[in-house]
């Protein structure tokens, strides 16, 4: 654990307080007094005040069956109020253009709604020929790679309840059977990733990977899309799908999700 810099006008105690409060957050395990003391170098006495102080306020919690100190309630109310501020097209915005700036392509930030996908917000490639931007747009998640990816991580009954009758197909290479998406989407939750080689839209190859929150719960999902001429199973296998993983794992961790 590394501590944080001092400024001129830190406060030594709140500096001290928050340092703990980071490495409560980030530890998978409750830690001791001794424990807390030895990653920060700080003394016993002066460990048990700040943890104190922090009971006191709801910040931390004291188990007493271990005699080690946890995460409380107010720190997730805060963390909660900050993520339903945190809005996904402001927040996505910096990485869709990352992503952009990496691979020349369309970028698109999209969320699920009752078995469908709607489309946020696009970063447009700067080629000639391109995929039209899909903002605002709504289209079947099924039929989609981002929508794969987002419907990978929901429970199976709820894909079911979505999809009881017959998915339509908006071109012959569309999943139209509800056996066949959930072999798919058995897949995507294995591999982390979703494409979709045309079957949104013919000349055009996706391939989409889910954001996670601090619950790990999928709460959108960001896809790249190009005409198939530019899309080799080569070019997306070393380019496209690293580019979209580590664009989507980077704005889950602004979500607080952890691995």
């Amino acid at each position: 654990m590394v501590r944080r810099d001092k400024s001129e006008y830190a406060v030594q105690a709140v500096n001290n307080a928050l340092d703990i409060l980071e490495l409560l957050g980030s530890s998978e395990q409750e830690l001791s007094i001794s424990e807390i003391g030895a990653k920060l170098g700080l003394t016993r006495s002066n460990v048990n005040k700040l943890l104190a102080t922090l009971e006191s306020f709801g910040y931390v919690e004291y188990n007493k069956r271990t005699g080690n100190f946890r995460m409380d309630v107010k720190t997730f109310q805060i963390s909660q109020a900050y993520l339903n501020k945190l809005n996904l097209i402001d927040a996505s915005k910096q990485i869709l253009s990352e992503i952009k700036k990496e691979v020349n392509e369309t970028v698109h930030i999209s969320v699920l709604r009752k078995g469908n996908i709607v489309y946020l917000n696009a970063i447009e490639t700067d080629l000639a020929v391109r995929v039209v931007p899909r903002i605002g747009n709504i289209g079947p998640a099924y039929a989609t790679a981002t929508g794969k990816a987002q419907l990978a991580f929901m429970k199976t009954d709820k894909v079911k309840e979505y999809y009881s009758d017959k998915l339509v197909k908006m071109t012959d290479n569309t999943i139209d059977n509800l056996e066949e998406l959930l072999k798919e989407l058995e897949l995507v939750r294995q591999r982390g990733y979703a494409t979709d080689f045309e079957e949104f839209e013919l000349g055009v190859r996706c391939v989409g990977a889910p954001v996670f929150n601090f619950m790990g719960k999928v709460i959108a999902g960001i896809s790249i899309s190009a005409p198939v001429e530019r899309m080799s199973d080569e070019r997306i296998e070393k380019e496209i799908i690293p580019a979209v993983l580590k664009g989507a794992h980077k704005l889950s961790i602004k979500y607080g999700y952890k691995k």
